[in-house]
């Protein structure tokens, strides 16, 4: 009896990752994003080389939560078609505060525990936009949730808020 369990668990283990590798490692394909952001908030984006979640809330039952990820291109990207605007230097004051808000608020929801991971997450990808760069900022009729998209050096940063 025991030995049927032992195989059905290995079973599952085996089935489970097949479908981990050949879904790509558990990530989603960015191209997936793409049509999404398109879809979700009218911006479009080429189809990026790599992304890297920086940060992922745990959304609750109703969706909401926080998201901070990076998609990164092997080349210069051409963003000249994708909604979003080149940054002039009053823009570049707005969208650093924009990111700013996107932090504190996303560090005042967490607990202090949480907020120390959290830190150390957004240090590393701690962007300050500049002059040149593309920008992107959409707010949902709700009020709440938001969406920034910053192209700076061969990277695109996504700022999530979902209320």
């Amino acid at each position: 009896m025991k030995k049927k369990y032992y195989f059905i668990l290995l079973g599952i283990i085996l089935v489970t990752a097949t479908f981990y590798i050949l879904l790509g490692k558990g990530g989603m394909d960015p191209r997936v994003v793409v049509e999404a952001y398109d879809k979700e908030w009218g911006i479009v984006i080429p189809n990026p080389t790599e992304e890297k979640a920086v940060f992922a809330s745990e959304a609750n039952d109703d969706g909401h939560g926080q998201w901070l990820t990076v998609y990164s291109y092997e080349e210069q990207a051409d963003f000249s078609n994708s909604n979003m605007e080149l940054v002039t230097e009053e823009k570049r004051v707005f969208y650093n505060k924009k990111i700013q808000k996107f932090e504190q608020d996303t560090f005042s929801a967490y607990s202090k525990k949480a907020q120390k991971d959290m830190e150390l997450a957004f240090e590393d990808h701690h962007l300050k936009v500049k002059k040149g760069d593309y920008a992107f900022y959409k707010k949902k009729e709700d009020g709440q949730s938001y969406f920034i998209a910053i192209y700076s050096n061969k990277e695109l940063y996504t700022y999530n808020w979902h209320e």
